[in-house]
């Protein structure tokens, strides 16, 4: 197993860190840049490992349409808005798909809402493994598509993807599509509008008609702007590293502040914790002052609509010795591993005094006060890149800290090792 130690000498942090482009917004214009049958020239397109994974797919399936007859296989490994997104695209398209994996974590990552959403409207869809979960193996049926008054019900309380794939399916329908969320919990509810607002963008109407419903229809063409912002999940990282520092000065290329990616919400969670924002034209540069007075008061974060900064907080809060209670937590255990166990165990072996409640109505992880100690202990990823990336802030606070599996970031944050070498960290 390839690991790696972070050492910072210096107390404080200076210097340029460019972030990869968001991948959340990459894979859904490629999706409806499929879809529109019209190549749109994105500027800034992801080179996460899932993004590659996506455009690698969709040209696997643009070849298989010269022969809709034979089955064509689609690894799609353990990327979840991968398998979500082409089922729901492929569900209407002429062929024989397997949507397939290698990997055990997809394989116990749900599926089921969207499965059931498409079974409803009479898309032939069977379970290879088990019930719920991938692989697949589906018939691509276009003749629905032909269908007047069509209602997709779907359950979006797992998981916002399920609801953004069929979104984008939706402009293939001549007549419109109205979707129903049915649930009444919905989680992630930002990468919904991002989904809707990225749609408008390529022409597509999408109508929020309550707080349930939604109505999209509209063909698809190139949006005005193809340039992607940067990915304000993985600036989280960069701010907690300059929270966990004495001071200093980091500048984030192509972060805007008409973002329209929900974990924006960010700059005003740190700039409790001591780290400020500013906002030019064409960045955005955070600052820690030496010296800076943190609110050392309790903290409440919920994260059912920001899923992917619960780590990076949970960290950044036991490391400063700040309590918080984390709650909205419950969707976290479908990820890449179960981050909720992932993270309370990694954070205990190194010190955290924590209380985990996972039962289905309270589900949260209480941080206490305490003394971390994470310098002789390497740190589990569990297969998941972004408890490599949230614990090796820990870095900036205690000068080392050692992570397994180091390619593990390639998942969302490719270059993330070498921006930290730009910015002073020794690793070895």
């Amino acid at each position: 197993m390839d690991n790696i130690c972070i050492r910072f000498a210096q107390k404080n942090i200076e210097g340029e860190a460019p972030l990869p482009s968001s991948k959340s917004i990459s894979n859904r214009y490629l999706v409806l840049q499929f879809l529109a049958d019209e190549d749109f020239g994105l500027k800034n397109l992801s080179e996460s490992a899932d993004t590659c994974l996506m455009r690698q797919l969709l040209k696997k399936i643009d070849r298989q349409d010269e022969d809709p007859d034979e089955e064509t296989s689609l690894n799609c490994q353990n990327a979840g808005a991968v398998i979500r997104f082409l089922t729901a695209l492929l569900a209407f398209r002429a062929g024989k798909w397997v949507m397939d994996t290698d990997n055990p974590r997809m394989k116990a990552r749900p599926i089921a809402p969207l499965v059931d959403a498409l079974r409803s409207m009479g898309i032939e869809i069977a379970y290879l493994g088990e019930e719920g979960f991938p692989p697949l193996k589906l018939t691509g049926k276009p003749e629905v598509l032909q269908n007047q008054g069509v209602i997709a019900r779907m359950d979006a309380s797992q998981s916002s993807q399920f609801v953004s794939a069929m979104m984008m399916a939706a402009p293939l329908f001549p007549h419109g599509l109205h979707l129903e969320m049915i649930s009444e919990t919905k989680v992630s509810l930002p990468y919904i509008q991002m989904t809707a607002q990225l749609m408008r963008n390529c022409g597509a109407e999408v109508v929020f008609i309550d707080g349930n419903n939604m109505f999209i229809d509209g063909t698809l063409h190139a949006p005005a702007q193809t340039l992607i912002e940067s990915d304000w999940s993985s600036a989280s990282y960069l701010y907690g590293l300059l929270a966990l520092s004495e001071g200093g000065r980091i500048e984030l290329p192509l972060l805007f502040e008409d973002s329209v990616q929900g974990d924006y919400v960010l700059v005003n969670w740190f700039e409790e914790l001591g780290v400020e924002t500013e906002f030019l034209e064409d960045r955005v540069v955070i600052t820690k002052e030496p010296g800076t007075a943190i609110d050392m008061s309790p903290k409440e974060y919920d994260f059912v609509h920001h899923p992917d900064l619960a780590q990076t907080m949970a960290v950044v809060c036991a490391a400063l010795g700040v309590e918080a209670e984390l709650t909205g937590i419950f969707g976290l255990k479908y990820k890449e591993t179960d981050r909720i166990s992932a993270l309370h165990d990694e954070l205990e072996r190194i010190g955290a005094k924590l209380e985990l409640d996972e039962s289905p109505d309270n589900n949260r992880l209480h941080i206490h006060p305490s003394i971390l100690h994470p310098q002789d202990t390497l740190i589990r990823t569990y297969g998941d890149h972004r408890m490599a990336l949230s614990f090796s802030i820990l870095a900036a606070k205690y000068g080392k800290v050692c992570i397994e599996e180091k390619e593990i970031v390639r998942k969302s944050f490719p270059d993330y090792w070498n921006v930290l070498k730009k910015l002073g960290a020794e690793l070895s």
